[in-house]
């Protein structure tokens, strides 16, 4: 009589073992019934061989696709916007961004903003992208940094090519630098507004994958980092983190989620084409990978058996009956656990909780 009480008792710290560190594993009394009784069991039981190979600790976020956060774009000058373009247009160098006035403001590629009008006798970052410009559209120029001579005829010719004023200069009411082809997104101004104003946001034309991971997790997704994101029919594609971005805080006219439990954006830019087929509407996961083990055995966690001096694994014989074999638990990882321990190898059936 006095044993039945630490049986019990066994029992329930067997069930308290499972349930809080290896949910759906099994306690050892389940099969100390006999071989036959074992079999019978194992009849019922799905079995999946022990693999040998690398463990993971990977990270998978939910994500979707996209262009990527807009950029606001202003009509710069005085005078009334007459021509936009529409939404989900793209703008190459050299296309019209805007009109104002009836005249066109074509697009540069460049990273510094006009800052002033471009004429002879100048030097700087914006001159060289300018000539970088120039020169892309065929235009004969050097490639520094100087407005000289050659510039100031080179520019004449691109003006009288595209029936503009011939003055030598370039001002903000003829070309606007931005980054490189650029999607329009929604507008936000309409023809009849004054220039000066935001028009509309643009974006690049190349769709990037975005998601929202807890700040505990941004140390997985350092600006450069590698990321696999993951399609629905299993297929990766390789990216780079391009930026993180935290939420603005609620109330500061923003809308943003500062609040959201001290999440982050992700934005994540993609390395390879995608699949055909595959739009905005599809859902994606970033995967990223942590610490790692390679060469070891493993199994479901769910396989393991709960016993008195630790864990073991029901292995299925050949003529059907199991045997239990005590294993160490190692790494875990994507659902498996890494297992050591004589009597087990690579191939081996084990019995998985169905």
């Amino acid at each position: 009589m006095s044993r039945r009480p630490a049986r019990w008792a066994w029992l329930a710290v067997a069930a308290v073992t499972c349930t809080a560190t290896l949910a759906g594993c099994t306690t050892a009394s389940e099969t100390s019934e006999g071989p036959a009784a074992a079999s019978a069991a194992a009849a019922n039981r799905i079995a999946t061989p022990v693999s040998k190979g690398d463990l993971v600790d990977g990270k998978r976020v939910p994500g979707s696709l996209g262009y990527g956060t807009p950029v606001p774009l202003t009509a710069a000058g005085a005078g009334t916007v007459t021509w936009l373009p529409g939404f989900g247009d793209v703008i190459a160098r050299d296309g019209t961004l805007y009109s104002v006035d009836e005249v066109p403001v074509r697009s540069m590629h460049g990273d510094v903003p006009l800052w002033r009008t471009l004429e002879q006798g100048q030097r700087g970052a914006d001159v060289d992208q300018l000539k970088d410009n120039l020169r892309a559209l065929g235009y004969e120029v050097a490639d520094d940094d100087r407005f000289d001579a050659a510039t100031r005829r080179a520019v004449v010719r691109w003006q009288k090519d595209r029936k503009l004023e011939q003055t030598g200069t370039l001002g903000s009411s003829e070309i606007a630098f931005v980054p490189g082809d650029i999607r329009v997104g929604a507008l936000r101004g309409r023809v009849g507004d004054p220039a000066g104003q935001p028009v509309y946001g643009y974006t690049a034309t190349t769709l990037v994958a975005t998601a929202t991971v807890q700040a505990g997790d941004q140390v997985r997704f350092p600006t450069g980092g590698a990321v696999q994101v993951g399609l629905p029919d299993g297929t990766r594609v390789p990216g780079t983190v391009q930026a993180v971005d935290t939420p603005p805080a609620k109330g500061d006219g923003e809308g943003g989620g500062g609040d959201d439990d001290g999440k982050v954006t992700v934005l994540v830019r993609l390395d390879a084409p995608l699949p055909d087929g595959v739009t905005t509407a599809t859902t994606v996961d970033l995967v990223v990978e942590g610490e790692r083990r390679e060469g070891v055995l493993s199994v479901p966690v769910t396989a393991l058996v709960a016993g008195d001096d630790g864990y073991a694994l029901e292995v299925v014989e050949p003529d059907g009956t199991t045997r239990q074999v005590p294993v160490t638990t190692g790494f875990f990882a994507e659902g498996r656990v890494e297992v050591s321990g004589d009597g087990i190898a690579e191939g081996d059936e084990v019995v998985v909780p169905s």
